[in-house]
C-alpha cells in the first residue's frame, strides 16, 4: 500500500502569502520559508514567516485545504477558530485579522494597566 504523500505549496499558493504580508507590513524581510509540522503523526507543507515576536504558520493539509495558527513570543499557540479552510486568501487573511486582534488586545491591556496605576 502506498502511503499519502502530502502535497506541497504551489508556486502560485507562495505567492498569495507574499501578496499579505507584502500588503501588510512595509518592512520587506519577513523570509516567507517552507518547513513540515506534525498534524496527527503526520507530517504536513508549511509557509512560515516572523514578525517581532509572532511566528505565523499556514498548514497545507490537503489540495485546497489548510490550517493557520501564530505564535507569541514562541510559547503561546493561537489559531483563528476556523479548523480549516479551502480558500488559502480567505485562510491567510483569517490568521493576519487574529494576530491584529490579539495584539490589538494586548496593547488595550497595557494602556488600562497603566491608567489602573494613576
Amino acid at each position: 500500500m502506498a502511503e499519502n504523500k502530502p502535497i506541497d505549496f504551489t508556486k502560485s499558493e507562495l505567492e498569495i502569502i507574499q501578496k499579505h504580508i507584502d500588503n501588510r507590513w512595509r518592512e520587506k524581510d519577513h523570509n516567507l520559508h517552507l518547513g513540515d509540522i506534525e498534524v496527527g503523526g503526520k507530517a504536513q507543507p508549511a509557509a512560515v514567516w516572523e514578525h517581532k515576536h509572532y511566528t505565523f504558520i499556514i498548514i497545507k493539509m490537503n489540495a485546497f485545504c489548510y490550517k493557520n495558527l501564530f505564535y507569541f513570543l514562541r510559547d503561546k499557540r493561537f489559531d483563528s477558530g476556523v479548523d480549516e479552510f479551502s480558500d488559502l486568501d480567505e485562510c491567510v487573511d483569517k490568521l493576519m485579522k487574529t494576530q491584529a486582534d490579539f495584539s490589538l488586545s494586548k496593547s488595550t491591556q497595557s494602556i488600562k494597566k497603566s491608567e489602573d496605576k494613576k
